[in-house]
């Protein structure tokens, strides 16, 4: 394709801004100045940063003049078509316009065309940077400054850290970047209310304290301290642990760190103070007229930043005008591009089962004789189409195995080997000695011969340029990459330092997921948020009846507005020490009071389960607890359940027993009436038509006061947004995303009902790509369109994948209810992958129209088979290649 740079005039006329872009504008439309503005993130109505830091409000007439904060690594598209196809950026280069700024903030004389290089930052160090000391890498996360401060009868004084004085500028509302630039600079006026709480226990160079000074001028900012996170070693790469064990201290003195490069968001904008240091600039506009060896900061008064984009179909572009591309913030995970290494996914269901073997052509031996997913390699992505030409690699020496067209939707991101455009890498050198920084100062430079950016990827080989300037070809085994985490994020992160063996929870679901290990619930026991809480009361809230939106459900109105409502019939309890006891029983053995006054109105409903699955009950009370039910041990914790918790709880139950619609079955348990589990049945008209889809509940003793914690069976994969491979639900209902009104969960009107209507209504719909956070907004878009008809039918594929695990290891309790539902349905599952492989689907199918890219048909070719024999060992009817036709309305009785 040829891809040709926009011109000046289309990119002005581009109208969707992003953080940071700098534009023009005015403020009233069709006359007066012509402003310069940064645009800042997410501020509605638009707010502009100017020139001297002051926010301009109001803007017309808009123009976009360059997209600096654009970076290596980062996902573009072309502005004038946004719904194409994607690039990554390889490079970039910025030249900036200076300006001298008068004492009202206008500029009095404008240096151009200045290399970033020829500059430097009133500090010098951003957050983010990542720094070398000795033998170690870091990443900048606080910087402390000490400022001289010069008052108008000549004294002066140097205020320690002084970002965290009273001390402020004249003028409190000016704008500044905090991770690149400092509020203070030379030459600002400021101004304090305490003048002995900052000036009377400074260092005075020039005179003494007086209680009259209040107000000062900026005339040195200097580095004083500097906190780092650690992140790697040329002696012991990125191990987390051993770094965490031999890093030096955190708190650096600046002299002992050598700057490496800045974090990909450190870009230049319109306003950062900055001192020229390129010799070849006159210097004479360089220094304050009134002291000659102080320098006088400058501000960035336009920057022109070219770009290099690598397209998806290899094509590269150079020198491409930053306004005429976009910042693509809608990733989806199957956007591939030539030379990054890939996983071959279609085994991974066998590699979780343990089914995986020598005869498996998507795995391979390697030298120890282990069986391992193949890694390959990308030639040649196709985005319409979604198929890449791969060539696979061995394992042991990375040369090229054999070449393949494969479905984008059988390949991974390489875990192991995702380096990519712009990641910082090091590398092991066994000749460096010496991990400890230097306390005061350098007696040599620091050798950066083993921190490099990775420039290009091509041949299964990664090209690295080196701190040293030297450029390397290497194997991807042979780096290693280095933290690419915010900078906040590390600075949060610094006070655990010292904890050693934490594990948190959600890895711990994952592995529960991953690793499929139902049969073994010792494993993964705790949850977050799943403990139940000593000491709660269970105190109760009446619920009315609440109102929810549903989507492709066949369910009434009554159904959902009934949610919740008082019942007169359910009265109390008896609680056991050993759980829940809901039957009076006509032998006591076990010795207790058949005389107690607390009846039970809800009976255990045992049933029959006989081959017709129409008989399996909507709602069901069992007497046990099932053994891999993922919160089976939080009720050891020891909480506190009172009659009140009961009363509500047995009111829940009534409620999904006369409620749930016909394609929802819920489990509760007599030993545990704290835990449920649900499965639902996909709807029609949604890629998850005729899934099955596990979840595990728990109410915690404050329920309704809290909403139940949610787990979702995923076997590993993400088939929507809403339900992690860790089995995470982010859900605004269940309190686990942000939300508003009815959104979220309210103890008087939210209920059972609403949070498992709510799972199979809003979140397995027929558009799941919209339900990531902040994508609704690219509804009937170009860019939504591209992303999500392909999320769609990933859907798809992995909701067979999904009836596989299920069909080899169902959820205890639902084994034959798993079984009858893919007997009963088959057949129809198959009719409609066939009428997918074809590119249609039959109108009495229910299924929803797909693209059926050629990418799609060659993953679901892969899987037919699977599905054939899996459907024929449980007995399914007319399950082989002719298949024949069945009412899709069958399938949703079941």
């Amino acid at each position: 394709m040829d891809v040709a740079v926009a011109d000046e005039k289309a990119a002005a006329a581009y109208v969707q801004l992003y953080w940071l872009d700098l534009v023009s504008f005015r403020a009233v439309r069709g006359s007066g100045p012509v402003y310069r503005g940064l645009v800042l993130p997410d501020a509605d109505p638009l707010l502009l940063v100017r020139l001297d830091g002051s926010l301009a409000r109001e803007s017309v007439d808009l123009k976009i003049l360059d997209r600096s904060a654009l970076h290596v690594g980062q996902i573009v598209v072309s502005a004038s078509d946004v719904g194409g196809q994607i690039g990554v950026v390889t490079g970039v280069t910025t030249v900036l316009d200076l300006a001298h700024l008068n004492d009202r903030g206008k500029a009095k004389k404008i240096i151009r065309g200045v290399s970033p290089s020829g500059v430097r930052r009133v500090r010098a160090l951003s957050l983010g940077d990542y720094v070398v000391s000795g033998a170690w890498l870091g990443r900048v996360v606080e910087v402390s400054l000490d400022a001289d401060i010069m008052f108008d009868d000549g004294a002066v004084c140097r205020v320690s850290d002084v970002e965290s004085t009273d001390l402020r500028p004249e003028n409190p509302e000016a704008f500044y970047r905090p991770q690149m630039n400092t509020i203070f600079y030379p030459r600002m006026r400021v101004v304090t209310g305490d003048s002995a709480a900052v000036f009377e226990e400074a260092r005075w160079l020039n005179g003494h304290w007086k209680p009259d000074r209040e107000v000062g001028t900026v005339v040195n900012v200097e580095m004083a301290g500097v906190f780092v996170y650690w992140i790697a070693s040329a002696q012991h790469g990125t191990n987390e642990q051993l770094v965490l064990e031999l890093a030096p201290p955190a708190y650096q003195s600046p002299d002992s760190l050598t700057y490496f490069s800045s974090a990909p968001d450190c870009s230049w904008g319109l306003g950062d103070r900055v001192f020229l240091t390129d010799a070849s600039v006159s210097l004479a506009e360089n220094h304050h007229p009134d002291d000659q060896q102080q320098p006088t900061a400058m501000a960035v008064y336009r920057t022109r930043t070219t770009v290099e984009v690598l397209w998806q179909d290899g094509t590269r572009q150079h020198g491409a005008r930053s306004a005429s591309l976009a910042p693509s913030s809608y990733m989806n995970e199957h956007g591939f591009f030539p030379g990054q290494y890939v996983v071959d996914n279609a085994c991974t269901d066998d590699m979780i089962d343990g089914t995986a073997g020598a005869g498996d052509d998507n795995m391979v031996a390697t030298h120890s004789g282990s069986m391992a997913r193949r890694v390959g390699v990308v030639r040649s992505p196709n985005s319409e189409d979604h198929t890449v030409d791969v060539s696979w690699l061995h394992p042991d020496n990375w040369e090229v195995q054999c070449d393949d067209t494969v479905s984008v939707y059988d390949l991974g991101t390489d875990p192991d080997h995702s380096v990519f455009y712009g990641d910082v890498v090091v590398r092991l050198l066994s000749d460096i000695t010496g991990g400890t920084p230097l306390a005061h100062g350098k007696s040599a430079p620091d050798d950066l011969s083993w921190v490099g950016h990775v420039v290009d990827l091509h041949d299964g080989h990664v090209q690295v340029k080196w701190g040293d300037c030297s450029t390397s070809t290497v194997l991807p085994n042979e780096i290693s990459i280095a933290n690419k985490e915010d900078y906040t994020q590390l600075l949060a992160k610094m006070g655990d330092w010292a904890e050693e063996g934490a594990v948190d929870a959600p890895e711990e679901l994952c592995a529960a997921n991953t690793e499929n290990q139902q049969d073994n619930p010792a494993d993964a026991r705790t949850v977050e948020g799943g403990m139940i809480e000593e000491g709660s009361d269970g105190s109760m809230n009446e619920l009315d009846g609440p109102s929810t939106t549903t989507q492709n459900v066949e369910v009434t109105e009554h159904a959902v507005t009934i949610a919740s409502h008082e019942d007169p019939n359910v009265v109390g309890s008896t609680l056991t020490e050993g759980g829940f006891d809901l039957v009076t029983r006509s032998n006591a053995s076990d010795g207790e009071d058949d005389s107690a006054e607390d009846l039970v109105v809800i009976k255990a409903t045992y049933a029959t389960r006989d081959d017709d699955p129409s008989k399996f009950p909507r709602f069901d009370i069992v007497p046990s607890s099932p053994a891999d039910h993922i919160y089976l041990d939080t009720k050891e914790q020891g909480g506190k359940y009172g009659k009140k918790w009961v009363t509500m709880v047995q009111k829940e139950w009534k409620i999904l027993e006369n409620s749930l619609p016909d394609t929802i079955y819920v489990q509760a348990f007599e030993d545990r009436m704290d835990l449920l589990r649900t499965v639902m049945v996909g709807a029609r008209g949604t890629p998850y038509h005729n899934g099955l889809f596990f979840f595990d509940m728990q109410l915690p003793p404050s329920y309704p006061a809290e909403p139940p914690q949610v787990y979702y069976h995923s076997f590993g994969l993400r088939l929507n947004p809403n339900l992690y491979e860790c089995g995470t639900v982010c859900l605004s209902l269940l309190n686990t995303f942000g939300g508003e009104g009815t959104e979220v969960w309210s103890p008087g009107t939210s209920s059972l009902l609403q949070v498992v209507v709510s799972l199979q209504a809003l979140v397995l719909n027929d558009q799941p790509y919209y339900n990531e956070a902040g994508y609704e907004q690219l509804v009937g878009t170009s860019e939504g369109h591209r992303n999500a008809l392909p999320y769609s039918e990933k859907a798809f594929l992995l909701t067979l994948r999904t009836a596989l695990h299920l069909l080899r290891r169902p959820p205890k309790g639902f084994g034959k209810f798993v079984k009858d539902h893919f007997c009963r349905c088959g057949r129809y599952v198959l009719e409609t992958c066939q009428a997918y492989l074809h590119g249609c689907v039959a109108t009495n199918h229910g299924s929803m129209e797909l693209l059926c890219s050629t990418g799609f048909r060659i993953a679901l070719a892969n899987l037919v088979p699977r599905l054939v024999t899996m459907f024929k060992e449980i007995g399914a009817e007319d399950c082989n290649p002719r298949f024949l036709t069945t009412s899709a309305e069958d399938c949703d009785q079941s």
